[in-house]
């Protein structure tokens, strides 16, 4: 065989090789992808159970505060730091001087808090209440003598001073299940009643992932995981003329409701609005049912439906094709980020 002939069939062969290769190194990282693609976090919201919200990015749970409609009562405050210092952060020594008759412990977690003067009612004028702040969680570390322990700031949402008072820490999940207000009770507080009374920052004009409160809560059927529209307050109407449908202003989600007051962040804000601005509860259930009947779907059961709203929708919304014309609460609801819920 001539030299010339063996060079190109040696040509031919690495050719064929370097193809071979290529192919098997296209299908390695194919492979790849697929496996990346299937730990994506398209695939996190694949949860058993319930899916829920995950509000983590839109706000800290743990410096939500809330409306208290009358003082709240401390159970200590800060007395002061190693170096005298007035005002104290995150990762600084304190002590904590106890009112007697607190039973506590090494360990246990305080919220350090403020509070508002009084507030009038924007709507009715009348005494409102307190916002308290949350400024920062303290967590005890020993007992110096009866009723002042030495303890440690572990966190700091705000700039904190000796003389701060403490209440109890209280855990709130960032992930919250969607779940319906208890509509017998609710409907009696339909209307101009129901609505945004005050802010977190006592900001006059809100907006989008505003922190709200309510003046109304557990005994008048709002439930954590609530889904109301906001709008605006109607006019008074002295000719007589058709009453418009409501303008949505924004929605609202219900984070942590207490017997008479309720705390809510702005999950979408198509305006700014103000205090007073009223609420409407959304049938999320009723709402997703409707959309499964118009898109013709049939693979569904009542109790999923009812104990996993957010899972159905979200299955309705990435089943479809072409994606499916929500809504626009369900729409916002749809396309929230999902966490396993609790």
């Amino acid at each position: 065989m001539k030299r010339t002939e063996l060079i190109h069939i040696l040509k031919v062969f690495s050719g064929i090789l370097f193809f071979c290769l290529g192919a098997f190194t296209v299908a390695v990282v194919d492979s790849g992808l697929d496996n990346a693609m299937a730990a994506s976090p398209q695939e996190v919201e694949k949860v058993s159970g319930p899916l829920g919200i995950d509000v983590s990015d839109l706000t800290d749970v743990e410096a939500l505060g809330f409306l208290s409609h009358g003082k709240v009562s401390p159970w200590g405050r800060l007395f002061a730091d190693e170096t005298d210092r007035i005002f104290v952060a995150e990762g600084d020594s304190v002590y904590v001087a106890f009112e007697k008759g607190y039973q506590v412990k090494p360990g246990d977690l305080f919220t350090v808090y403020k509070s508002s003067d009084q507030l009038d009612h924007p709507i009715t004028g009348k005494d409102l209440g307190y916002v308290v702040y949350f400024m920062g969680r303290v967590v005890l570390k020993r007992e110096v003598k009866p009723s002042l322990y030495k303890a440690k700031i572990v966190e700091s949402y705000n700039p904190m001073q000796v003389g701060d008072p403490l209440i109890p820490f209280t855990w709130l999940s960032p992930c919250v299940r969607l779940a319906p207000p208890d509509w017998k009770k609710l409907k009696k507080l339909e209307g101009p009643e129901l609505s945004v009374v005050a802010s977190k920052a006592l900001m006059e004009i809100m907006g989008q992932l505003s922190v709200v409160y309510m003046d109304h809560g557990l005994i008048h059927g709002i439930r954590r995981g609530n889904f109301f529209k906001i709008v605006a307050r109607p006019e008074e109407n002295l000719a007589k003329e058709p009453v418009l449908p409501d303008q949505a202003l924004g929605y609202l989600l219900i984070l942590e409701a207490r017997p008479h007051t309720s705390t809510g962040i702005v999950v979408r804000a198509n305006r700014e609005f103000s205090s007073g601005a009223m609420l409407r509860a959304i049938h999320v259930v009723g709402e997703v049912k409707d959309a499964l009947i118009h898109y013709g779907k049939t693979d569904w059961k009542e109790t999923d439906l009812e104990s996993d709203p957010l899972g159905v929708l979200k299955r309705l919304r990435t089943g479809a094709r072409p994606e499916p014309e929500l809504p626009e609460s369900l729409h916002i609801l749809a396309t929230m980020p999902g966490c396993g819920a609790r």
